[in-house]
């Protein structure tokens, strides 16, 4: 049974990796064995933190509360956290969620919101009146005039694009500039600018050509003036 478990120190710290083959029960008892093991050379009043790998399989919540207590109960050790190979069917979704772009061809309207997960490309307007949430980057190929909040659950890496004009407010993570002013009735821009979130943690608006120097990574987004 104690071939199903091994106790290493790592540059992290304490780590104890359970076979992804053997049965919970074979996990639990070669975990007590090697326990009893490690007993005599750790010290008492040692608190250890230890992270369990649990390689190609998942734990339901019930069995990483089993294993915890044995760990927790039968050594100084404490766990911090179980790391696995494999994504939950939940974690999955949210990861593919962030990862794709959504694509709308849409006018919104006044009193109209759209929430995305992740990114956004909207081809057509946004009125007065309407928004886009994403939490990730927005590209829009149409005139903005609403509201437009990328990142809004915090990503300062996030990026807007469009064409900026009154009376529009573009937000990025908890970033404000806004083109309703006085001075924005009789700016009409008709070229595509990127807002971004610069080193000082200020949101800036340049033009379109910037993104390929401050987000590289975003190399299937093309646009024009």
């Amino acid at each position: 049974m104690k071939k199903y478990v091994q106790i290493k120190g790592t540059k992290d710290g304490i780590s104890i990796f359970l076979s992804d083959t053997a049965s919970l029960v074979e996990l639990e008892e070669g975990l007590l064995q090697h326990l009893k093991e490690q007993q005599k050379i750790v010290s008492q009043y040692q608190k250890l933190a230890v992270q369990v790998h649990i390689g190609n399989r998942l734990f339901t919540e019930a069995e990483e509360h089993s294993i915890k207590s044995i760990i927790q109960e039968n050594s100084v050790m404490e766990v911090s956290g179980f790391t696995s190979n494999v994504m939950s069917k939940q974690d999955a979704k949210k990861w593919k969620e962030e990862e794709q772009i959504f694509s709308l061809a849409t006018i919104v309207r006044s009193g109209q919101i759209i929430n995305v997960p992740g990114d956004l490309l909207l081809v057509g307007d946004v009125n007065p009146g309407g928004a886009i949430r994403a939490t990730g980057n927005i590209f829009i190929l149409g005139n903005v005039k609403g509201i437009i909040h990328a990142g809004f659950e915090g990503d300062l890496k996030a990026v807007v694009t469009g064409k900026f004009q009154y009376p529009s407010q573009i937000r990025i993570a908890d970033q404000i500039h806004g083109f309703d002013d006085e001075s924005s009735k009789e700016r009409i821009e008709e070229n595509i600018l990127t807002a971004y979130i610069d080193d000082k943690s200020e949101l800036k608006i340049d033009s379109l050509h910037i993104l390929r120097k401050i987000r590289p990574e975003i190399s299937n987004f093309q646009g024009g003036q």
